[in-house]
């Protein structure tokens, strides 16, 4: 179990989307309350990687705005569906990470100084896609996102808190009237299949 974010020290792919799914796999165990436990993942441990997660946020790439974890050293050169999977992705995971972090366990988020700037950046970094992913893939790794962010909270957090971030709340409304219209028409199902039922469960918060 990834115990602290980290960035792949050079461009090896496996190594990168390894990150990705270790980062992926602990929010899911996040939210089933696998973790964090008494044994193999603390709470203390929990609140290190949260740490690690605020300390990492990239601020650092050149041709890349500000606010993500992207798990590559650089994005020089990066082709758009690298960067859906290897900058866009992360992030999505990392704020949803630390949205039910703060919502499930407030008291940790208070021990960590600027946990809400950086969590508020990295939900900015996440509308410069407007959640869509690349190519063929677009609609069903937008569906994809939205149930990370939904699994996170975080769709349910800009509810509630729809200052913190208003541009990406804005987004998902528009995605909820998009899937909302295609449901009307009786299209629920996307051009590769994808499930726009299933999609609007998840912003139905919105």
């Amino acid at each position: 179990m990834i115990k602290k974010f980290r960035i792949s020290e050079e461009e090896d792919t496996i190594k990168m989307e390894n990150i990705v799914n270790e980062m992926r796999d602990l929010l899911e165990k996040l939210i089933s309350g696998e973790i964090p436990n008494e044994d193999t993942y603390t709470r203390s441990d929990l609140k290190d990687f949260c740490i690690s997660l605020i300390k990492g946020q990239r601020n650092d790439m050149v041709i890349m705005k500000s606010g993500s974890w992207c798990v590559a050293p650089s994005a020089t050169n990066m082709p758009s569906d690298a960067r859906v999977y290897l900058a866009f992705f992360p992030t999505y995971i990392a704020i949803s990470i630390l949205t039910r972090v703060l919502s499930d366990y407030p008291e940790i988020p208070e021990q960590i100084p600027n946990y809400a700037n950086v969590l508020r950046k990295g939900f900015t970094f996440a509308t410069y896609r407007r959640l869509r992913g690349h190519g063929l893939g677009a609609e069903s790794e937008m569906i994809e996102a939205l149930e990370i962010l939904s699994s996170g909270n975080a769709i349910k957090y800009l509810a509630s808190n729809p200052n913190f971030c208003p541009e990406l709340l804005w987004i998902l409304r528009d995605i909820k009237e998009e899937l909302g219209d295609a449901l009307q028409r009786s299209v629920t199902k996307g051009s590769w299949g994808e499930d726009y039922v299933k999609a609007l469960t998840f912003v139905e918060a919105c």
